[in-house]
């Protein structure tokens, strides 16, 4: 069973039984929304808006939760979606006040739900990217700057040639005119960073090396090294 850092406590759950749980945890926020509504409706149970919240969390945490915070869970992702389905979609009917309603449409995807999850057939998403919840969102902006940097995109596109000094320093946020204090917190911060999400990203890994050997004479004119790397690039 599929646990990402919060045990699920099989008494917290309304609409899944044990053997139901792994097949549940891949389904779509979506799918997820329409088996938690129909499953209800069938056991005449009224779920509020935070009911579904919760029963999404108890059910798939590491998709539901709060970025780096397994334990509460987020409820912007599961609301956003019962919006959408209510809306353009036409997937649910009702209210936060008098509870939700699968449409024609959901009822025959629910009906389909229910046939793969008794049979352990259901596919994992492959739609979207997998987003780590583990990783709160603040943390996670200095690599998500890193990867949109010229070094990065050059690299990935395979124009290593095109790499220069001022990529270089667009990647550590510096420049020429950079108080050497500056220069040094940002050096080490962006190291920490590459350090964190290499295993995740190995190009970023790359690219933190290839410029750390080409352009190791920039970082020693910078702070003011007293060294025979400064020839190095001649």
């Amino acid at each position: 069973m599929v646990n990402h850092g919060k045990e699920i406590n099989m008494m917290e759950l309304k609409t899944a039984t044990q053997t139901e749980l792994e097949n549940l945890q891949k389904l779509s926020t979506e799918r997820l929304i329409i088996w938690v509504v129909g499953t209800t409706r069938e056991k005449g149970i009224k779920m509020s808006l935070e009911d579904i919240v919760i029963e999404c969390w108890h059910i798939k945490p590491e998709k539901h939760s709060l970025r780096g915070y397994n334990e509460f869970p987020d409820s912007h992702t599961v609301i956003k979606r019962i919006g959408e389905m209510k809306g353009k979609k036409g997937l649910l009917t009702g209210s936060e006040m008098n509870g939700y309603f699968l449409t024609a449409i959901s009822q025959s995807i629910f009906a389909d739900l229910k046939e793969l999850v008794n049979q352990k057939k259901v596919k994992g998403n492959q739609g979207h990217s997998k987003t780590d919840r583990t990783i709160s969102s603040i943390d996670e902006a200095p690599y998500k700057r890193l990867i949109k940097t010229p070094p990065y995109i050059k690299f990935q596109s395979g124009k290593l040639n095109e790499i220069v000094e001022t990529d270089f320093l667009y990647f550590y946020g510096i420049n020429w005119h950079s108080k050497i204090s500056l220069i040094q917190n940002r050096i080490k911060n962006i190291d920490a960073v590459v350090k964190k999400f290499s295993i995740r990203d190995p190009t970023l890994k790359l690219v933190h090396e290839l410029l750390d050997n080409d352009y190791k004479y920039v970082k020693n004119k910078l702070l003011k090294l007293d060294s025979n790397d400064g020839n190095d690039k001649q």
